[in-house]
């Protein structure tokens, strides 16, 4: 039987642990985390990452955890909604799945069968190859033996550390900008809404939880990589949105209390390939978009899928680059115009930008501006066709 090591059990871990598990493959899942992570924004599962929750049968129950957002309304620093658009942002095609990180990630964990074994609050130290397999070792002091150790780390990837040469340059590029996410209540009142205040250099959002109980507040601005300190990081953020006017204050002081509170840069993680040896990389531990394109979940799964297929059909690991190659190039470049224009330049760049989307409606050929927009997302989404086998 098969052995094989998931280091990280957020949506890449996860996905790959049920599909490994459902085709007879032994599995252990380590994660730092003392449990399955809570909170996260919203992520989208769309193009050939919605045939793949297809295939592995949780397409139906996500649509069921789908967010409810009906529209996106842009406020200015009193609050007054000064253009709308309808729907989330990230929903491309009406077959599209907007879902919290969160309950994507309890779906998949539920999906895992029995028998997989679970090590939370607990890493990996240390690994060494040899032909047989690699040997590891774990923060808790356990020498265990695998045929294939899989990263599905995050960006800051403890495995690609070990595992992958270190590169002139570093594997993960900062694009300028970080997020800070967590759960607030809903003290506006809106229901199934998102709200946006667009400034210079850095956004607010406020979208609603499905059913509209908690919100999600994102506050997103420019700068360097965000200390790893976490009261240095909240000081940071208090400093970047001092002044933001609306309800600025208000969130600040429940992100200081906030228990999810995540903070994350936006940056890419590009690599030449994510094998090495009996080693592979999944999800953002390889190849990371940024979270500004709402595709890094569509392609862990995609990752996942592909790994999966490759490790129990006892193809070349190497299989696995040559397959992806393609499908991350696309979605990576694609990320690069969101990381661009993530936020307004200048108060007279935001002014314009709430006055086109408020004359959309009333464009002519409205529905073809909207279709180019989406183009590249689209392409990006759909970029890759699967095996014919099923997982």
């Amino acid at each position: 039987m098969t052995k094989v090591l998931i280091s990280g059990a957020s949506i890449a871990g996860n996905a790959l642990a049920a599909g490994l598990a459902r085709r007879g493959c032994s599995v252990t899942v380590v994660e730092r985390a003392p449990a399955i992570r809570p909170g996260g924004y919203a992520v989208d599962i769309r193009g050939v990452a919605l045939e793949v929750a297809e295939r592995t049968g949780v397409a139906a129950q996500a649509r069921e955890l789908r967010t409810d957002t009906e529209g996106t309304s842009f406020v200015d620093a009193n609050g007054r909604k000064v253009a709308t658009l309808p729907l989330g942002f990230g929903v491309l095609d009406p077959a599209d799945i907007e879902i919290m990180k969160g309950d994507l990630t309890r779906l998949l964990h539920a999906a895992v069968p029995a028998g997989v074994e679970w090590m939370f609050g607990n890493t990996v130290e240390s690994l060494e190859q040899h032909p047989g397999g690699v040997r590891v070792t774990l923060r808790s002091g356990e020498l265990r033996e695998f045929d294939y150790v899989v990263g599905a780390d995050g960006i800051h990837s403890r495995i690609r550390e070990l595992a992958f040469p270190k590169p002139p340059q570093p594997y993960v590029h900062h694009l300028g900008s970080n997020s800070a996410v967590f759960t607030a209540p809903n003290e506006l009142g809106i229901e199934r809404w998102q709200l946006v205040r667009s400034m210079p250099g850095r956004v607010i959002s406020i979208k609603t939880d499905r059913g509209s109980e908690t919100v999600k507040v994102t506050l997103l601005y420019g700068g360097s990589m965000p200390p790893r300190d976490r009261a240095a990081r909240m000081r940071e953020i208090e400093e970047k949105f001092a002044g933001a006017g609306w309800i600025a204050p208000r969130l600040l002081e429940l992100m200081r209390s906030a228990p999810d509170l995540y903070v994350a840069p936006n940056a890419q993680v590009r690599m030449p390939g994510w094998t090495a040896g009996r080693v592979a990389l999944i999800g953002d531990a390889g190849y990371a978009p940024s979270s500004l394109t709402g595709q890094g979940s569509g392609m862990a799964l995609v990752g996942a899928y592909l790994l999966g297929l490759i490790i129990t059909g006892g193809h070349d690991l190497r299989d696995y680059d040559r397959q992806l190659r393609e499908f991350v190039d696309v979605n990576q470049r694609a990320a690069m115009g969101p990381a661009r224009g993530f936020a307004p330049k200048n108060e007279l760049a935001a002014r314009m930008q709430n006055l086109s989307i408020r004359m959309m409606p009333y464009m002519p050929g409205r529905n073809l501006v909207i279709s180019a927009m989406m183009r590249e997302a689209r392409r990006a989404a759909g970029a890759l066709t699967l095996p014919v086998a099923i997982l």
